[in-house]
Formats: C-alpha cells, structure tokens, sequence
C-alpha cells in the first residue's frame, strides 16, 4: 500500500469492516498480534510512524514519530510489533514500538532493505552486503557478503533455521539461521598454522568459505520483488519484475514450478480513437497492443533496459512515451523500435504525459524536478524546478493552454504554456497530492491528495470550487469520463468508485477481486467500456452499461 488509509476488511464477504486511519503515510508493513487482538502498523512520512489499533473496536492504543531525516528504503516491523526498524542515510535505527524510544543506533552504510527473524529478536538489513544485529543489544552479530546488487527483500522462514534474500539483478540467496553467530573478534588470539613443505596427498578440492549459504536460486532477470515461504518452510515462492513467478524447493534449491504469463504493475492503458486496440505497458517495460474485438494480444516489444516507472501513448497513436530509471525514451510503434533515448540523469522518471498535439512530453522526476521535452528534436525544451519533492503526476490540458504538475510536497502546479507563467493551488493542508486530472473540456481541474481528498479547481480562474463529498482512501488512478460528468478512481485493495462531478457525490462502487490497487484506467469513446489495471499486472475489461452505470 503507497499511503493513506489503513481498512479492515472480512475476508470472506469481501466486506470493508472499518477504517482504522485515513492519514498514515506510506504504509511499509503491518503486523496482527498473535491472538489477532491488535493491529501494527509502521508507515512513513516524512518520519517514522508506528501505530497500534485494538482490531474489535478499531481504537488505537498507541502511536508514536520517530524523528528521522530521512528513509533511505527500509522499513520494518518485528513479529511480534515490539520493534521498528528504519534505513537512514548512513544508519539504521532500531526503535522499542511500546515507548517510541530509539533503543540503538546501528552504522552498515546506505540500508536497501530489513527484516526481522521470526523470533523477532534478530534484524537483519543491507544493501549489497547484509548484516545482522541482536536486537536487544545492538550487537553486530554477522556479516553476509555474497549478492553483487541491492537486495530488495528479506524473509525469514516459519521455522526459524532460513532466511531468503532477493536482490535487482534476480538472484536469490537462501541464508542459514539456526543460530545467530556473534561477530569474530579479530583481536583474538589465533593458533598460527605452519607452512606445508609438501603434500603426498595430493592437492585436495578447496572448501565453500561461507557455510551461511544454503543455496543460490537463479533463473529470474529482473529485481525481486517479493518473497514467501509455505507456512511449513519447505518451499518459497519468489515474484520478479520479469514478469514470472517461481516455487523453489528449500531443501535442494530446485525450482519446482515457474507461473509464466504475467507483466509488471500496469503502468498505461489507453483505447483507441476507433474503439478496436488497447495499448497497456507495465512495469517490466513490456509494450502491448490489444485487439479489443478478437480480444488476442500483439507483442510489440519485449523489454526495456530498466524498470519503466510511467508510460504514455501520443494521441494520434503512433509513439508510446516511457520513464525509466533515469531517462525518457520514444518507441515508435509503426517502425517498432525505440528513438534515442532523451537526457538521462539520476532523477528517476516518475510521471510521463503528452501534449494534446504530441509535439511535447512531460516528465516528472524525483527530487521535484519538471521536464518539457521536444518531440520532434528529442531535446529538452525547459526545466521547471520548482517542486521540493517527487512528483507524482503531470498533466497537459486538452486544450494545449494548461499545463499541471503535483508533487509529494503537498503542492499543485498550473501552468500557462503561452506565458510559461506559474500558479500555485492553495491547497490546505501538507500532505502529498497524488493524482490530477483534466476535464475533457479543459475547464476544471481535480486533485487527489495523499489522505483521498478531492478538489475541483477552475483551470482558468485558478479558484477552488468545491470537494468531493466523503471522499477518501488514497487515489491510485484517476480518469474522467469522455462527457466529463463522471470521473473513476481506484484505490487499494481493488476497489473502484465512479464519482458524479456535479454532485461531487459517490455514484458507484465495486471491487475488481483483486487485492492489488487499481492504478491505471481507460475509457471508451461512448463511455460504455471501461478498462482497469491494477498493480500486480492484471488488465480486467468491465461493460459498465451491463453494470447498469455507463450513463447517467
């Protein structure tokens, strides 16, 4: 989950119980107790934030801020929710979750990713090399030095003897844990061993030095983005950006079973002007065009170098825009190849857009950073620089005479392109804003902030008009219909809501049966189909006048 509301839900109905918090960040992890009485929750905003709901009446009993400057990756949360644990710039801090109290300050340099043993009383956490660290002490205990990338996640097994650890290149590392062992002391003295003078034996074959490796599993090609193991320790399953997933068999370190098939998170869908193709990318850099009416698929391209964070298609349908790690790059659809890929730097693309007349792309970066791209030359045409953290989308207007940024920073950008002049939206409050868009008139603006609120601003006045009506939960995607009554928006946990502009109440609701977020949305030109994608890669196609809701 990115942000905003904690829900309980009933599994079994499929029913929202309760919302426990609507305002809590960027949700890294939570954690039931044992006897499923109380609910964790360590977040981040701006500093680490940890909470403790009494599930049965929804009441929190506890919370508390760490004061942090700022999260470098990791975030963690013991089993036993006894303890938090935070990856700073150069530290990692391990803080008690019953006092809000930083216990230890612990130095293994930059920290990518942490987890706690299933006693909760080791954390374990590193980027390329992993260290562990007794919790109660702050001792360093061992080192594990093996992966040549940044691990992206940790996990213990049930039982307690194996750790896995999953790094951006694809490979896995199945770690021994049946002990923690205390960290060498070099100063100790050593029995010195005397130089062989010959051997008779033989040269015999050299030992593996590191027995705190099980096994290596290799077959993915991207980062990892997700590991588990059976509840009986036996088998784990591993999730790749390359789009597979596998089962391993623990013991042996065979791969038993890889699901093929899937894509990364929906990052783009867009429907044709004529209503007969849908173009969908993902995370993993795969381009695709659907055939809406035969419903079969054409590859248009594989991969990409990097994990593609946003995508956009032009409007006249030839050129599909990519933001990966650190650059923009074109595809051209007719020709199926890419253009020369457009200034890259270390500012991650987070958010891509074109221009109503495809001659210009905007860029939203980390850091705040605004980039204007000249189509037809592949060049920078300017920079706004004026946010102070990462943007989370751009938009232009139909019309060509706006344009639109918003940023973590809690701030929305509107800008006129024929002056280049710059209005801020004074919107209340300094939580993130996450999504925007335009009316298909060009004549409002909405804004989702981080906590699901919802404005309606006039695009040529820069006045507020209005809220949506009850509104919450953090919007994940965000889309206006095509007669511009009706805007969609979908959130975490599936679900999906279409609201009535003019009312600025809720129409309609319903969830896609998928626990992932909805994050991306297309709409037919007749308002009649709509097409959802969702983070773990799954496009459904819904008939909403079947639905009884395509029209008001």
């Amino acid at each position: 989950m990115l942000g905003g509301a904690v829900e309980l839900w009933d599994t079994e109905k499929s029913e929202l119980i309760s919302v426990l918090n609507e305002d809590v960040g960027s949700v890294k992890e939570l954690v039931f107790s044992p006897d499923g009485k109380m609910l964790a929750c360590a977040s981040w905003y701006r500093n680490v934030v940890y909470h403790m709901w009494e599930v049965e009446s929804g009441r929190e009993m506890f919370h508390f801020v760490g004061q942090q400057e700022a999260l470098y990756n990791g975030l963690a949360l013991s089993p036993d929710a006894s303890s938090v644990a935070s990856g700073g710039r150069e530290s990692v801090y391990l803080w008690d979750a019953s006092t809000g109290q930083l216990k230890h300050t612990l130095a293994p340099g930059k920290t990518w990713s942490l987890g706690f043993s299933t006693d909760s009383k080791t954390l374990v956490g590193g980027s390329t090399t992993l260290y562990s660290w007794d919790v109660e002490s702050g001792e360093e205990l061992t080192e594990y030095k093996e992966h040549s990338r940044n691990v992206e996640d940790i996990v213990f097994s049930p039982d307690g003897k194996t750790f896995a650890s999953g790094d951006t290149g694809g490979n896995i590392i199945l770690w021994k844990f049946d002990q923690p062992n205390k960290k060498i002391d070099n100063n100790a003295k050593k029995l010195t061993r005397p130089k062989v003078l010959r051997s008779i034996t033989g040269d015999k074959k050299k030992k593996n030095n590191n027995k705190l490796i099980e096994h290596k599993l290799t077959g993915h090609t991207l980062p990892i983005s997700g590991l588990d193991f059976t509840a009986d320790s036996n088998k784990l399953a591993s999730g790749c950006d390359d789009g597979t997933a596998k089962i391993w068999d623990v013991s042996t370190g065979n791969e038993i079973l890889t699901i093929q098939g899937h894509t990364g998170a929906v990052k783009m869908l867009e429907i044709s002007a004529d209503g007969k193709t849908l173009f969908s990318t993902s995370s993993d850099g795969v381009i695709r065009l659907w055939n809406l009416e035969a419903n079969t698929e054409q590859l248009v391209h594989t991969k990409q170098p990097w994990h593609v964070w946003d995508a956009a298609v032009s409007n006249n349908e030839k050129l599909v825009a990519t933001g990966c790690w650190g650059e923009v790059r074109i595809w051209d659809i007719e020709k199926q190849e890419f253009y020369e890929p457009m200034k890259k730097d270390g500012n991650f693309v987070t958010a891509i857009a074109f221009s109503s007349d495809d001659k210009m792309i905007a860029s939203g970066h980390w850091k705040g950073k605004v980039r204007l791209w000249d189509v037809a030359n592949l060049r920078l045409f300017t920079e706004l620089d004026e946010h102070s953290e990462d943007i989370n989308d751009v938009a232009f207007s139909p019309d060509g005479k706006n344009f639109a940024s918003v940023s973590g920073d809690g701030t929305a950008h509107l800008w006129n392109l024929d002056t280049m002049q710059k209005t801020i939206l004074p919107i209340e409050g300094s939580r993130g804003v996450e999504k925007l868009a335009f009316s298909p008139d060009s004549s409002i603006l909405i804004t989702a902030r981080w906590n699901g609120n919802m404005q309606i601003w006039d695009s040529k006045t820069h006045q507020y008009i209005a809220d949506f009506i009850n509104a919450r939960g953090t919007v994940e995607g965000l889309v206006f219909f095509p007669d511009g009554k009706t805007v969609v928006t979908g959130y975490h946990g599936g679900l999906v809501r279409l609201w009535d502009v003019d009312t600025r109440s809720l129409r309609h609701e319903f969830l896609t049966g998928y626990a992932d977020a909805t994050t991306h949305f297309a709409l037919s030109s007749d308002g009649k189909t709509l097409v959802s994608g969702s983070r773990n890669g799954t496009i459904l196609i819904w008939n909403l006048e079947e639905m009884g809701i395509a029209n008001r």
